[in-house]
């Protein structure tokens, strides 16, 4: 296996987590926007105001969690493709145009 095949199943291996939390950060935040008192209960108390879960989703959480799944996509579409045979290394770098691309919408 290629150097960067070794390194790309490490990264599917760390953003699967990394992901699944900051994707379940998001998932709960946004349910808290349109459901405050629910998801309060549902929480035991833990998102308990509007503020929280509006900073939450509006905030850093949202564009970390689209980022690391941007991230995993790629390493996975990586491993794919050398299971079919093709090796092609600049996946890598269409992968970091989507991010940033990302990260410039969101931010503006």
């Amino acid at each position: 296996m290629s150097r960067v095949a070794t390194i790309s199943v490490f990264i599917l291996d760390v953003t699967a987590t990394l992901a699944a939390l900051f994707g379940l950060l998001t998932a709960v935040s946004g349910l808290c926007l349109t459901k405050p008192e629910v998801v309060a209960e549902a929480t035991m108390g833990v998102f308990s105001s509007y503020a929280i879960c509006s900073k939450l989703h509006l905030g850093w959480v949202s564009i970390t969690a689209i980022v690391l799944s941007v991230i995993h996509g790629t390493a996975g579409f990586y491993i794919w493709l050398l299971r079919t045979g093709r090796d092609w290394p600049w996946i890598w770098a269409l992968g970091l145009v989507l991010s940033i691309w990302f990260i410039y919408v969101y931010a503006a």
